[in-house]
Parts: structure tokens; sequence; C-alpha cells
């Protein structure tokens, strides 16, 4: 494994085997100076306790907006309430990565291979990173799925887009989620790399591929907002016994529901992979 580490002042990446792992850096410029570090170090904050969601922002300055935020992330998610739009396809542009997951403790996080992309809206962003989340973070219709896949993609004009999507135990064997279990590593702050052991993001999508689209944030400390969220209607259905792995993998790291106050849902009919 080679890590490489640039300027701090621009944007701070470490390479492992050719996978991108971006940390926190200072340059407005780029979308990854957004994102919070994917290391295996253990954060200072949980999902329970007095390091739980409702005390996050008082642990550390920088996660005021946790609090504070207006944008915040997760939300509910009415139907009924949505503002129908004409059929805009998010394309899916993915292509296969090397293996490279971290566990910090909080989240099972897949770090991905250069060059695969989500396309909206006439834009490019980048797929860079999985997160997997059980039970599920938003509501659909007073729902909360099992689980929830975020797939974390940005791009050079600092904007970052999360698409969402919910998972469901049942008897569906999603066999790159099976290779994602079989290598995980169990201990927090413990990561495992495969070069010869690939995953294609496109295989986490449900087949039917409507969504829905808000203003929101992340879901773990700093909170950033103004990120584009989408949030995919049907859930991705996973064996029983793979929901149960990941389970004791994750354990319960959802952040509860945020007010999603005069902000306005919209939902679209189609989603496409190219």
């Amino acid at each position: 494994m080679i890590w490489y580490r640039f300027d701090p002042k621009s944007v701070s990446i470490a390479f492992i085997g050719g996978v991108a792992m971006l940390s926190l850096a200072v340059n407005a410029h780029a979308w990854q100076a957004r994102i919070s570090d994917v290391t295996a170090s253990v954060p200072d904050w949980s999902y329970s306790g007095e390091q739980g969601p409702s005390h996050w922002a008082a642990l550390n300055p920088d996660y005021a907006r946790c609090a504070s935020g207006r944008l915040q992330s997760p939300v509910p998610i009415e139907t009924l309430a949505t503002s129908l739009q004409p059929c805009t396809p998010l394309r899916f542009r993915y292509r296969s990565s090397s293996l490279l997951l971290v566990n910090d403790g909080n989240a099972l996080r897949l770090g991905y291979d250069r060059g695969s992309h989500l396309l909206i809206d006439g834009l490019s962003y980048e797929l860079v990173e999985l997160r997997f989340h059980v039970p599920g973070e938003h509501a659909i219709d007073g729902h909360i799925a099992d689980g929830e896949i975020e797939l974390i993609h940005g791009n050079n004009r600092g904007d970052i887009a999360i698409v969402s999507v919910p998972i469901e135990a049942g008897n569906r064997v999603n066999q790159t989620l099976r290779r994602i279990l079989d290598n995980a590593p169990l201990v927090a702050g413990k990561n495992a790399y495969g070069r010869n052991i690939g995953v294609n993001a496109v295989f986490l999508l449900p087949t039917r591929r409507s969504y829905f689209r808000y203003d929101g944030s992340m879901t773990r400390p700093p909170c950033q907002e103004a990120v584009h969220r989408y949030v995919m209607e049907a859930p991705l259905e996973i064996a029983a016994s793979d929901f149960a792995r990941l389970a004791q993998i994750v354990g319960a790291n959802a952040r509860p529901l945020q007010p999603l106050g005069s902000r306005q849902v919209d939902r679209f009919c189609a989603a496409t992979i190219d």
C-alpha cells in the first residue's frame, strides 16, 4: 500500500493502491474539502450516549451546524406532498473498483476508484465513497427501511451529490454486497484492501429507479449543508443473512430524522445506467 499526500493547503488525498481516500482540506474550490476524512481513525462522536446525535454540536465547534443548520438530513418524505417533475434521469456511469474498506467505528465505508460518475442536469459528479447504515435514515411515507447505502459524489465546482438507496432484508442475494461483507473489517479502526477484488456500485442500485430530490446535508458531523440529496424510491432487496452480517458490523448508525421545514421535495420518474 502506497500513501501520497498533497499540499494540505489544497486537497489532501491519500491513495491506497490507486483508490482515493479523501481527507478534509481547506481548498474551497475542491469538493473534496467538504467531505469528512476517510481514514481508519475512530471519530470523536457516536450514535448513542453523550456523544450521540443530540450532543454532536457541543462536541466540537466545527459541528455547530448539526444543531443550527436548517437544511439538515435525513428527512421524512411524504409522496403525496412531493412535487412531481418531468422525467429527468440520473445517469450512472459506474466502473468497477478495487476494494478498499474502512470500519471507522461509526460506519462501514467503501472508497472508490477514480473514473465513475453520476450525470444530472448537465453536471458530472465523481463517485468517491459508499457508506452503509442500519437502520435506514430517510423515511418514505412513514417507513424507514432496514438499511441505507449512501453513494457520495462530488465535482470540481465544490458540489456534493449523494444518492441514498434504501435496503430491505429479503430473499434475494446481492453478490456485490456479499463480496463487500466477506472482506469487511469487523474491528473499528481497521481497513481492508483487495486490489484483485472488484466491486461495481451499479449493482447496488434498485431495479426501479424513480427517485426524490431535495437540498440537504451530510448525515454525520460536521453536517455540511448545500448537499444535493437524491433518495431512490424503491429499495434494494438483499438476503436476510447478509443484512444480519451488515447489522453486526455497523450496528445502529442512523441519524434521527431532521425537520423538513419549508423545503420542497421533488419526485422524478426515472434513472438510467449508461
